[in-house]
C-alpha cells in the first residue's frame, strides 16, 4: 500500500507544486506591499469603519487592521486566495482518484492488481491527504520567514493553530469529494456538486452575517467554523469548528469506503 501511496503522490506531485507555488505567490505579494499599507492604517482605519458591521462579519473582516499583520494577512490571504486553491486541489485529487478512474476506463486494471479494494480506497485516500497536509503546511510555516524578509514581524506560535484549522477544513472538503468519487462515475459530477455544496454554504455564511433573522444560517456552512482571524489573531482554535470537521471527516469517509468497496464498477 506504501508503494501505491508513493506512486500516487509522484503522479500528480507537478499539480501539488503548481498549488503551491501560486499560494506562495500570493502570500509574497501580500507580504510586500503591507509596510506601504500600514504607514496609511490611519485612512485605511476610517474606511473601515464605514463599512457596515454586518458586510464585516461575513466577509471575516471584523478584526481587519492594518495595525496588525496577523489581521491584515489572515483577511487578505488565508480568508480568500489561499482557501479557494485549496478547495480547488481538494476537490480536484479527490475526483480524480476513484470516478476519476472510471471516467478514464482505467479502474478495471487497477481492480485487476493484487491489492483488496480496501488497500486501493485507503491509498489513495492517504496519498490525497498527505499532499493536502504539504501544502497546508508548506504555505502557511513559509508566511514566517517570507514576512522577515520585508522585516515584518510575525506572531510565530499562531501560525500552528492556523495550519490546523486549514487543515481540519481542507480534510472535511476531501472527504465529502471522496464520497462523491466513490459514488459517481463521471469526476465532473463530483466536481460540479462539491463546489456548488461549498457555493451554497458560502452563500449562506455572507447571508447569516448580513441579516439577524438569518443568523442561524451560518452553522450551516464551513465557512463559518474556519475562522482564521481566530486562529491567527487570537492564537485560538474553536472546540465547536474541530468537533463540526471531524464529525464531517469521519461520516463521509466511511460512507466513501463502503460505497467503493461495495460497488459493482463498470466502465
Amino acid at each position: 500500500m506504501l508503494s501505491l501511496i508513493a506512486r500516487t503522490i509522484r503522479d500528480r506531485r507537478s499539480v501539488m507544486i503548481i498549488y503551491i507555488v501560486a499560494a506562495l505567490a500570493f502570500l509574497v505579494m501580500y507580504i510586500s506591499i503591507f509596510p506601504a499599507f500600514k504607514d496609511q492604517q490611519a485612512q485605511f482605519d476610517q474606511i473601515i469603519k464605514t463599512m457596515p458591521e454586518g458586510m464585516m462579519k461575513a466577509f471575516n473582516m471584523g478584526d481587519y487592521s492594518l495595525s496588525n499583520f496577523e489581521s491584515y494577512i489572515s483577511t487578505e490571504e488565508f480568508s480568500l486566495m489561499w482557501p479557494l486553491l485549496l478547495i480547488i486541489m481538494s476537490i480536484s485529487f479527490a475526483g480524480q482518484f476513484f470516478a476519476g478512474e472510471v471516467d478514464k476506463g482505467t479502474i478495471e486494471f487497477l481492480l485487476s492488481q493484487p491489492i483488496s479494494r480496501a488497500k486501493l480506497f485507503f491509498a489513495r485516500y492517504f496519498s490525497g491527504l498527505l499532499m493536502i497536509f504539504a501544502f497546508v503546511t508548506l504555505t502557511v510555516f513559509s508566511t514566517i520567514p517570507i514576512a522577515k524578509m520585508f522585516s515584518v514581524s510575525t506572531q510565530s506560535s499562531h501560525y500552528l493553530s492556523q495550519a490546523t484549522i486549514g487543515f481540519l477544513f481542507a480534510w472535511a472538503i476531501y472527504s465529502i469529494a471522496i464520497f462523491l468519487s466513490s459514488l459517481f462515475s463521471e469526476k465532473g459530477k463530483v466536481y460540479f456538486i462539491s463546489a456548488g455544496v461549498l457555493v451554497l454554504m458560502y452563500v449562506l455564511n455572507i447571508a447569516a452575517g448580513l441579516k439577524n433573522s438569518l443568523e442561524k444560517l451560518q452553522y450551516l456552512s464551513f465557512f463559518h467554523y474556519y475562522n482564521p482571524s481566530d486562529a491567527l489573531i487570537r492564537n485560538h482554535i474553536d472546540k465547536t469548528a474541530v468537533l463540526v470537521f471531524l464529525g464531517v471527516i469521519l461520516t463521509f469517509s466511511v460512507l466513501g469506503y463502503m460505497i467503493f468497496n461495495r460497488r459493482d464498477i463498470a466502465t
